[in-house]
Parts: structure tokens; C-alpha cells; sequence
């Protein structure tokens, strides 16, 4: 699989070779890129976690948690994740906890209630409970004491969330990368099986896993349209490369 990821890089031509696989070997290359994918953002949430904890705490809001059960604060305070748009909500009096959708299109990475910690996943929301002997209150003497559970914490739940946005985001990628290729199918006048263009969009996901890593660690100015450059640049440079083009009477 890193052969094709590397060939799927740097030759247009390999595409048409790829187009003849069967569907195993797509689905295998997916599932190779989203594992990748996932180690990849191992790293950078353990490294972004330890970059800005301490901006993280410096800013940390005062909150008491006593035998597990948070008791204060009585209205919902955020811990904000330096550098991005996500934080942690801490809410004791909430009479129940948000949805998964909630917790996601408002970028919250935990959502802290009594005795539990709610995090958005795959499957939905997870619970995770508290530590009854958990007896904490967040002055900068007990968040010194705290500090390495807290670095757990926040990488587990920044990792999690993470992973479940990264599905979203080769779905969003493959969906671009075919509508593009359709887009050039029609341009051109090529009639090529919907199967082929469906092998394409897959093996797009390549350059633009690349690209997202990237991103991670070099920020890349106007993603999203970068991301349909590449599309755009490797799907004309495909097109361009068939062999033989089957025109339309």
C-alpha cells in the first residue's frame, strides 16, 4: 500500500493502471490511509498537547470537582484549546447532556457533567465516569498536582475527536475528488465507466492525505480550496494521459 500511496503522488499515468483493480485493493487502500491517517494524528495531538499545555492552563477556569462530581460551576465555563477553535465545557447544574451533533458543530472536545466526561465518537456519545476519589478545585497549587492527568485527559479527548473528524474528512475528500472527476469526465467529452471514476476518487485521497499532514504542522493557507486545486491538477493531468479517449458522436 505505501508503494501505491508513493505512485499515486507522482505518476498520472499510474492511475489507469490502478483503475483496473478490483474492489478489495480500494477498499484496502482506504483502509490504509485512514490507519495512517490515525497514527499520524497520534503524534501531532500528543505534540500539540504538550506545545500549549501550558497556555491551556494558564487560562483554565475555576471549577471544584469533589468525590467525582463536579459541583461547581453552577453555569457552563469553557476551557479553551489554545490555537483552535475547540474547548472543554464544564457544566454542573445541566439537566442532561448534549447530543453528539451538538458537542461537534460547536467544537467541544469534552463536555464535563456531575460525575461524568461526554465526548463525541463514531458510534455517537461516549460516557466516560469519573474517579470517585476525584477531589480537585483549579487553583494553580492543585493544577500543578494534576498537571500529567490532565495532559492524559486532553490528548485522549483531542485524539478521539480528532479520529471522528478524519472521517468526515476523507468523506468530504472523496466526494470533491469525484465530483471533480465527473466535472472533467463531462468537459472532455470521455466516456468512462462510473466504475473507474469511482477507483480514482479513492486513490486522490493519496496526494490529499499529503496535503492534510501537511496542514497539521504547516498551516496552509485557504485549505479547502487547496485541497480542490489538487483535485483539479491531478484529475485534468489524468485525463490527459489516457491512452486512447472514447469521444462521444
Amino acid at each position: 500500500m505505501l508503494f501505491i500511496h508513493f505512485k499515486t503522488l507522482f505518476s498520472f499515468r499510474f492511475y489507469h493502471r490502478l483503475a483496473q483493480l478490483r474492489l478489495l485493493p480500494v477498499i484496502g487502500f482506504v483502509v490504509y490511509l485512514f490507519l495512517l491517517s490515525t497514527l499520524v494524528l497520534f503524534f501531532f495531538t500528543g505534540s500539540f498537547v504538550k506545545n500549549n499545555l501550558p497556555v491551556f492552563l494558564k487560562n483554565f477556569p475555576q471549577i471544584t470537582f469533589e468525590n467525582g462530581v463536579l459541583t461547581q460551576p453552577q453555569q457552563p465555563v469553557s476551557a479553551p484549546v489554545p490555537h483552535t477553535d475547540y474547548k472543554i465545557v464544564f457544566d454542573a447544574a445541566a439537566n442532561t447532556p448534549p447530543s453528539a451533533e451538538k458537542l461537534i458543530e460547536e467544537h467541544i472536545l469534552a463536555w464535563v457533567h456531575r460525575n461524568q466526561l461526554y465526548m463525541p465518537s463514531v458510534s455517537g456519545l461516549q460516557t466516560q465516569d469519573l474517579p470517585k476519589n476525584l477531589n480537585f478545585t483549579s487553583d494553580a497549587q492543585t493544577i500543578e498536582k494534576y498537571t500529567p492527568a490532565l495532559t492524559v485527559s486532553l490528548r485522549v479527548a483531542l485524539f478521539l475527536t480528532a479520529v471522528l473528524l478524519l472521517l468526515l474528512f476523507l468523506v468530504f475528500d472523496y466526494c470533491m475528488a469525484l465530483g471533480v472527476l465527473f466535472f472533467f469526465s463531462a468537459l472532455k467529452r470521455v466516456l468512462l465507466p462510473k466504475t473507474v471514476l469511482l477507483k480514482w476518487a479513492a486513490f486522490l485521497l493519496g496526494p490529499l492525505s499529503v496535503l492534510f499532514f501537511v496542514h497539521l504542522w504547516i498551516t496552509v493557507p485557504l485549505f479547502t480550496f487547496a485541497q480542490l486545486i489538487v483535485c483539479i491538477i491531478y484529475a485534468q493531468q489524468i485525463f490527459n494521459t489516457l491512452p486512447e479517449i472514447p469521444h462521444e458522436n
